[in-house]
């Protein structure tokens, strides 16, 4: 495999340098599939849309054991629901107030990922999406044959070998990194507020915008406009797995700060909290189908769910939508060191590279990660229903500030990336067996005898979370109407979430079981959700590394599932993985979607 960046015929050229280098026209495909045995069927439909609208709706007699085996709630949303909901729009940060980035709250980043600044910053023009005759297509990474991945492999060297000539070159490989870290770990300031903008309504633009001065960089550093990247498909059991083109020493792909457990052909955990659970391939791979669905199906039937929470400059309370939350972190947490381990160079480990927002973007697999991060949100709107764009204003009109591949500084907004066809791009189709994964198995039989078990008013304020708790806790109407249901989400709401934001935390909800439920299977109808968070600067102080987040979970379709829906009182069960967690208050209550 590493002769797959070896050079042969086509040269190519870059706009930063007058050297040279040949690219290998050799193309075979590259079989990265297993094969498993047929059990019993199930329908999956699988609904692709593509950016021009259309959509094919796939019908296939599939074994669920083979798709596991052969093929290789709202979050944080704090005063998410209502679409009301308003913040300032986010202008642009002012590059000249740039400062060191933080690890943490005592630790800074080792050198400058400050951007290159503009002499006038007023003078910065917005950006024009230059005209396209074709699109570019973005392919699943684990289906790439021999010719994409030398060529890929080739821009990210060129890239790399920017840092070497240009270190200023604000399109190198380290400045391009240094973007997700000034950007994420507090080096840029509005009004001598911190800027974050992760875990908000900003993470899906800022993150699409990024990925696309990127993938033109990279196209334009191999002469090559129709270069689109690769996406980690790991919401599709084939692309569960860490993509083998990432792990081929030598290459410029290969990154050695990486965890062990990303060989081998480990299955991913979609909802990693950085110890590694104990059960099958098999079930973790159901975990995954599971948590998939619950994160863009039940728990994301509105807008600001799926997105996150308003953003407001300095705010010291997390409200990241659910994608953000599973499987987003939970991936760099997967595809990062272990923290305390020891790295290459001899440090001690804060998750490099993946698994901490400062150093994230050193790692070449974190676009490709993102770029499936980014594709769920074409699969999200094309599921229908309430899920649809962000029509507020604050939202539409905040900007962001980038390069091109010229390195020409340019301003955007996000209501222009709301079409990724007019921005030039698609994605290829796969399948999306998680559509059709709603767990049904129920994990206990009848009804939790809610009378055995103590009220919320007697469990909460929870001081720290170290054991499973169970809970009673009252609704607020009890047999609703489809057209009631139709009109307001019910929403189980665990207020003032608190934990140290140096580490990984975890801990998973369940309604209508006891504390003794089995947490290592999620592929159970009374799963509600999880909650779990990436190592991170806090927003304002952060003295003491605490990070306050509220954590919603959307349970009308959960209610009807186990039978619930006529129940003024519900069993609540709280199972913690990782962390020192405490909690402030639960609720349930009705809001508009």
């Amino acid at each position: 495999m590493a002769s797959l960046c070896n050079s042969s015929s086509t040269t190519l050229k870059t706009p930063f340098t007058s050297s040279s280098t040949s690219l290998s026209s050799t193309s075979k495909p590259s079989q990265l599939f297993l094969h498993g045995k047929r059990n019993k069927t199930f329908k999956v439909s699988c609904k692709v849309t593509n950016n021009n609208g259309d959509q094919n709706v796939e019908t296939n007699s599939v074994d669920r054991r083979n798709v596991l085996l052969g093929l290789g709630g709202l979050y944080g949303v704090a005063n998410a629901i209502p679409l009301a909901a308003s913040a300032s729009p986010t202008p642009p940060p002012d590059l000249s107030t740039c400062s060191k980035a933080k690890i943490n709250a005592t630790t800074e980043v080792p050198y400058t990922c400050c951007a290159p600044t503009p002499k006038d910053m007023r003078k910065v023009p917005y950006y024009k999406f230059p005209s396209m005759t074709k699109l570019r297509i973005r392919p699943p990474a684990h289906a790439l044959d021999e010719a994409y991945i030398a060529k890929y492999n080739l821009a990210i060297s060129r890239m790399k070998d920017l840092d070497k000539t240009q270190p200023d070159n604000p399109i190198g490989f380290k400045q391009q990194a240094n973007i997700h870290c000034a950007y994420c770990n507090g080096a840029y300031a509005i009004d001598g507020k911190v800027l974050q903008v992760h875990n908000s309504w900003l993470f899906f633009p800022f993150h699409r915008w990024y990925l696309y001065f990127y993938e033109r960089i990279l196209g334009s550093l191999i002469d090559d406009p129709t270069f689109a990247l690769p996406y980690w498909n790991w919401d599709h059991p084939k692309g569960m797995r860490f993509p083998p083109m990432f792990d081929i020493p030598g290459t410029a792909l290969y990154d050695e700060r990486r965890g062990e457990q990303i060989h081998n052909g480990t299955v991913i955990d979609l909802g990693s909290f950085g110890d590694q659970v104990q059960t099958t391939q098999l079930q973790l791979m159901t975990n995954n189908l599971t948590l998939m669905y619950r994160q863009l199906v039940t728990n994301a039937p509105c807008p600001l769910m799926f997105f996150g929470g308003p953003y407001t400059l300095g705010s010291d309370v997390e409200s990241p939508g659910t994608v953000e939350v599973i499987p987003h972190s939970p991936v760099h947490i997967w595809a990062g060191t272990r923290r305390g381990s020891i790295l290459p160079d001899g440090k001690t480990s804060n998750g490099e590279d993946m698994g901490h927002f400062y150093s994230a973007g050193l790692d070449p697999v974190f676009y490709c990660h993102h770029s499936n991060v980014d594709r769920m949100w074409n699969e999200w709107k094309a599921i229908g229903g309430k899920r649809t764009d962000i029509q507020n204003k604050d939202w539409l009109n905040s900007e962001f500030f980038f390069y091109d591949e010229s390195g020409n500084p340019f301003k955007v907004k996000v209501r222009d990336c709301l079409d990724t066809k007019k921005m030039g791009y698609t994605y290829e189709p796969m399948p999306t067996p998680w559509r059709n994964f709603k767990p049904k198995t129920k994990a206990s039989a009848g009804k939790v005898n809610t009378s055995s078990i103590p009220p919320v008013s007697q469990v909460f304020p929870l001081a720290k979370l170290d054991k499973a708790i169970s809970f009673s806790i009252n609704r607020p109407a009890s047999s609703r109407t489809q057209q009631e249901k139709n009109a307001q989400e019910e929403i189980l709401t665990f207020n003032d979430i608190k934990y140290d934001n140096r580490g990984y935390i975890r801990f998973d909800v369940f309604l209508n079981v006891d504390n003794n439920v089995n947490a290592n299977e999620l592929d159970k109808a009374e799963f509600a959700g999880s909650y779990t968070s990436l190592p991170h600067v806090h927003r304002v102080g952060d003295t003491n590394h605490v990070a306050t987040a509220n954590l919603q979970l959307a349970i009308t379709e959960l209610l009807e599932d186990i039978g619930l829906e006529d129940e003024e009182t519900i069993a609540v069960t709280l199972v913690p993985k990782k962390g020192d967690i405490s909690i402030g208050g639960v609720e349930i209550k009705l809001a508009d979607c």
